[in-house]
């Protein structure tokens, strides 16, 4: 599968997770951290409300985990380190899938007691009325 078939296919296994499909909200992030030892991939969901509530919902599918895995290898550049971090966002209205792929900095997305907050934060999918485009 090309990347654009496999964003798709994440995007379609999301949707028909609980984690996601249950509840309301209006935007949807994962962030995907790739790293070392006992847990080589971990997976953080939130979902959000555009009155600035958030919640963790994190999808327990082990094929979204295996197509990141699959999207990792296919977006590997030539002589350079695969990304160990990818945030996908989504908004319900739209239903477009944004994703960012983190070479450099993939500690900031790394998720502890201290930094789940502003990780959840950041990760957050601009409300439509945002003209920042994050």
């Amino acid at each position: 599968m090309d990347r654009n078939e496999l964003i798709a296919r994440i995007g379609r296994l999301l949707v028909a997770d609980p984690a996601v499909s249950d509840g309301e909200w209006d935007g949807y992030a994962l962030v995907v951290r790739y790293g070392d030892g006992p847990v080589a991939r971990r997976l953080s969901g939130f979902r959000y409300a555009d009155d600035g509530g958030h919640q963790a919902a994190t999808p327990r599918d082990p094929a979204i985990g295996e197509a990141f895995d699959e999207l990792r290898h296919a977006t590997r550049v030539h002589d350079k380190a695969p990304w160990e971090a990818c945030v996908l966002r989504v908004r319900r209205d739209t239903g477009k899938l944004k994703l960012e792929f983190e070479y450099d900095r993939p500690e900031q997305w790394d998720i502890t007691p201290d930094t789940i907050a502003a990780v959840a934060e950041r990760a957050r999918p601009p409300a439509l009325h945002d003209s920042t485009g994050n």
